[in-house]
């Protein structure tokens, strides 16, 4: 682009060089024998005139020629955009490079970018990002007062969406700058993120020629969060437990051979859950599959809310659930279990308005390093310790003994 720029201005001073010459000349071809400045007295007016209209037919030009340029960088941009979000589809990756590009194309020095979709939060950790790009040895007062507010697709600021723009321009004191700019992105019904970018006084013309690459960039990002979550609802369902919205065995068995890499890498214990419900199949022929359905599908919500973050359960098969417990020993999972087991023994289930019942779990555990080195005997271990609470009388937990 340098070059080209170079090239525009060289070309237009050489063509008013160059326009003058010829009125000069042919003024002379007009008036031979005449002194050189007699002709410029004569040729000066229109050589100015001349100039001054070449002058302004390049500078146009030139103008023009930069917003194309301009336009065409913005394009790329997106293009490069995309080409890097779409090989993962993360959520949270492709907020952070929405954020990147739009304080990039606003010349930012500070921005905003939350995520008000609730099905997309639902697979992220973090749904509110910002970039910081001000001198710090500034004072930056408020003055949420005098600050000259430009919205992108203004009919979607509305609501309950203009209170979280309100909210995060003070949260952030984005109105310590000259000018706010609100790029909101939306699928067909609603708004599902919010750019907001503050910045210093732009150009005159700033807002009329950005106006259409920003507007095809919050299409674009719309278009990829929509991909996105299509994306993370194929991914979940080829690992969840459709029935009790638990991990499968497969993901299970992806998530252990991490674990265990990780742990025999760090040199960190990791601990084997397994449990299932004693007497299961007399409430299979007393209520039938539909009510034990709803029984496992509360009894999967109602562990899950008992562990942490970090902890992984997963449906195994039937009535067996499985639990992955990183930087846990056999104490600790233990302690897990008990806590698992007195919270079901006291919880009522209500399969339906006439079927209210109370269950009961037996649990083994297994560890590694204690009762195995590999993830395979680990689990087999904690297997081999659920039998054992079973043949001792059930709603127990045993914990495996090696010998």
């Amino acid at each position: 682009m340098e070059k080209e720029k170079k090239l525009l201005i060289a070309c237009k001073y050489s063509s008013i060089l160059l326009i003058g010459l010829l009125i000069l000349f042919y003024t002379g071809y007009l008036q031979p024998l005449t002194s050189l400045k007699t002709l410029f007295r004569s040729a000066w007016v229109l050589m100015l005139v001349c100039g001054g209209l070449l002058f302004l037919v390049f500078t146009l030009v030139e103008y023009y020629y930069k917003k194309i340029i301009d336009y065409n960088l913005y394009l790329k941009k997106f293009h490069d955009f995309q080409l890097e979000a779409l090989p993962t589809l993360e959520i949270e990756n492709i907020s952070l490079k929405t954020l990147n590009l739009l304080i990039e194309i606003f010349k930012g020095k500070r921005a905003v970018f939350v995520v008000t979709d609730n099905e997309l939060k639902q697979f992220m950790k973090n749904h509110e990002f910002i970039i910081d790009r001000s001198d710090n040895k500034i004072n930056l007062k408020r003055r949420d007062d005098i600050y000259q507010l430009r919205t992108f697709y203004p009919n979607l600021i509305s609501g309950e969406v203009k209170t979280t723009v309100e909210e995060l321009i003070k949260k952030y004191n984005l109105g310590a700058y000259p000018t706010v700019a609100i790029v909101p992105f939306s699928n067909e019904s609603h708004v599902i993120s919010i750019g907001i970018v503050a910045f210093e006084k732009p150009q005159m013309d700033f807002f009329e020629y950005i106006k259409g690459p920003v507007e095809i960039f919050s299409k674009q990002v719309s278009s990829i969060f929509e991909s996105a979550i299509l994306h993370q609802k194929i991914t979940l369902a080829s690992i969840t437990d459709s029935l009790t919205g638990l991990y499968n065995k497969r993901y299970f068995q992806q998530r252990i051979r991490e674990e265990f890499a990780k742990a025999k890498r760090n040199h960190f214990p990791v601990s084997v859950v397994v449990s299932d419900l004693d007497n299961f199949k007399y409430y299979v022929d007393k209520f039938g599959h539909p009510l034990t359905d709803t029984l496992l599908s509360q009894l999967g919500s109602l562990v899950r809310g008992l562990l942490r973050e970090s902890d992984i359960i997963c449906r195994f098969g039937g009535d067996e659930f499985i639990y992955l417990l990183p930087f846990s020993d056999s104490f600790d999972a233990y302690k897990v279990a008990e806590r698992i087991k007195a919270e079901v023994v006291s919880h009522e289930f209500v399969l339906d308005e006439n079927n209210k019942v109370f269950i009961t779990m037996s649990f083994g555990i297994a560890s590694y390093p204690e009762h195995g080195d590999t993830w395979e005997e680990v689990v087999k271990n904690a297997d081999r310790a659920l039998f054992v609470s079973k043949e001792n009388g059930r709603n127990r937990i045993t914990v495996y003994r090696t010998g």
